[in-house]
């Protein structure tokens, strides 16, 4: 199967969870602004971003320019091999002092299993 089907599949995966979980959902029709949708709870709504690998190391598509564009951006990342689910504000990743340097590669990426202090988790259901 081809990654952007993958991804794809990943994403409805986290939007069932998110409802499931009594967030407004919304996705986005492309994905053009690196948003892939909006996602709202108790009246508030936040940009989110979804991403997800077979492990927690060399999560891609981290760039610091994208990150910056708004620090408050949710990042959903899912590990499908684990069935885990962790998120970060944008901010949160740049702070980071473990991802200061991949934050900048050609190919950005973070290791979510090396934060020093970033341990938000969503519980699988």
């Amino acid at each position: 199967m081809h990654k952007l089907a993958i991804g794809k599949r990943h994403e409805f995966l986290i939007w069932a969870r998110l409802l499931q979980a009594e967030f407004d959902v919304f996705p986005s029709m492309v994905d053009d602004k690196g948003i892939d949708g909006i996602v709202g709870y108790k009246g508030k709504y936040f940009e989110i971003q979804i991403k997800s690998g077979e492990n927690w190391a060399n999560q891609r598509g981290f760039g610091e320019a994208g990150l910056k564009v708004n620090p408050e951006r949710i990042y959903v990342v899912f590990n499908y091999t684990a069935d885990e689910i962790r998120y970060f504000r944008a901010d949160q990743i740049l702070a980071e002092e473990a991802w200061q340097e991949s934050i900048r590669w050609n190919i950005p990426q973070i290791k979510c299993e090396i934060s020093s202090h970033l341990h938000t988790q969503l519980h699988s259901t």
